[in-house]
């Protein structure tokens, strides 16, 4: 009694057609598999460790176009599906976007492996076919589909390919690893124009109220006297028309003289009283002494103790990136020091920071740090309303 062959496609003219179409490389091993499907009736699943370590190069070399497009297009709708729209509706934290990148990262390389025999052995049957079709003479058809299968050349171009990709990716990540010292350079250029002045010129602005209380604070001015000389300024500095108050007598006011802190930020204001309304020059000494009476009575908020200082830093968050706002880069310090007092009226924390380039010196003005990007950009726009120059940048803490 014959013994049947263990590979029935091992000879014959299947066979031949068979390893015509797989090419030189795994012959024995695809034919094996393709056999045990012919005897099951149906292509189901076995280990192909190709497929698995380099899913987009097997299915590339072995001319899977369809197939190669299909897995892309799987792979890149998931992703937006799940960090893209799945993020914005579910909010999940960065623990959970973790997570599903690593189960998204499993199912494309397991996937492929339990699956890329069964996919190449219907690729290999619709060529068979599809030659067979066109060919009736079985020899021809051999030659044919010898003809098209993958050979070295092929791995070899995929392989020049692939350092090329990967050259490419190494030089964008160095990039972007030393974009935080190549920002400042191409982000913003010194003499840009400020609220509205021309380029090389800044409008002179008074400081804002909120940097005059923290140096008459720092002063040594008492409480009363500093909450007298805020609420005075901003009186000074409101945009609002104040109707002309009836005269004071020569002597109330050499009575009631304003303090030396009123006397400093009169003649700071003094350029900005000239642009707003001819009434608030006269209005101004009345509106200073009743400012005075009412914020003499208000209590300033205590000062966070310094020993509870290290315990709110310590129990905070640990984050990998910080987000600051770059408020220009300016080579003269008086232009630096007027976009820091902008910025700073708006109550935002601002500072400025020097550095050389290949201009020179510059001083570059920044707000923050933010530990949300949402909140970052809240604050630019902001800061754009005051037609001043801004970039987010992101960097580690």
């Amino acid at each position: 009694m014959a013994t049947p062959a263990a590979n029935p496609l091992s000879a014959g003219v299947t066979a031949e057609l068979y390893r015509a179409a797989i090419g030189p490389r795994g012959q024995d091993y695809y034919l094996r598999q393709f056999t045990r499907f012919e005897a099951d009736g149906r292509a189901g699943t076995s280990w192909n460790w190709p497929a698995y370590w380099a899913t987009l190069n097997w299915l590339m070399y072995r001319k899977m176009w369809g197939w190669a497009l299909a897995y892309l297009a799987a792979v890149l709708g998931l992703a937006l599906l799940i960090f893209g729209v799945g993020k914005l509706v579910l909010d999940y934290s960065d623990t959970s976007a973790l997570l599903l990148f690593l189960l998204l990262l499993t199912a494309a390389f397991v996937v492929p492996g339990l699956y890329a025999n069964a996919w190449f052995y219907k690729h290999c049957t619709d060529r068979i076919t599809g030659v067979l079709r066109n060919t009736p003479d079985v020899k021809q058809a051999v030659f044919e589909l010898a003809r098209q299968a993958p050979d070295s050349r092929r791995a070899l171009a995929l392989a020049l390919a692939n350092a090329g990709v990967l050259a490419l990716v190494l030089t964008v990540v160095n990039w972007f690893q030393s974009a935080d010292s190549h920002l400042p350079l191409l982000a913003t250029h010194e003499e840009r124009p400020l609220a509205g002045g021309q380029s090389g010129q800044v409008r002179p602005l008074a400081a804002g109220p909120a940097v005059r209380v923290a140096s008459a604070r720092a002063a040594g001015a008492s409480a009363p006297a500093v909450a007298a000389s805020a609420a005075a300024m901003a009186v000074v500095s409101a945009p609002a028309v104040v109707p002309a108050a009836p005269a004071v007598p020569a002597a109330a006011s050499v009575a009631t003289g304003p303090s030396p802190l009123m006397n400093t930020s009169d003649r700071t204001l003094a350029p900005v009283q000239a642009e707003s309304t001819p009434a608030l020059s006269a209005a101004a000494p009345a509106a200073s002494a009743s400012a005075a009476a009412t914020a003499a009575a208000a209590v300033t908020p205590e000062p966070v103790p310094a020993a509870a200082r290290p315990a709110l830093r310590a129990s905070a968050p640990r984050v990998h990136y910080v987000w600051v706002i770059q408020v220009g880069a300016y080579a003269e310090d008086a232009n630096a020091q007027s976009a820091l007092a902008q910025v700073q009226a708006l109550g935002l924390e601002a500072g400025t920071e020097s550095f050389d380039s290949p201009k020179g010196r510059l001083t570059r003005v920044r707000v923050g740090p933010y530990t949300r990007k949402a909140e970052a950009s809240k604050a630019a726009l902001r800061i754009k309303s005051l037609n001043l120059p801004v970039l987010v940048i992101r960097q580690r803490p």
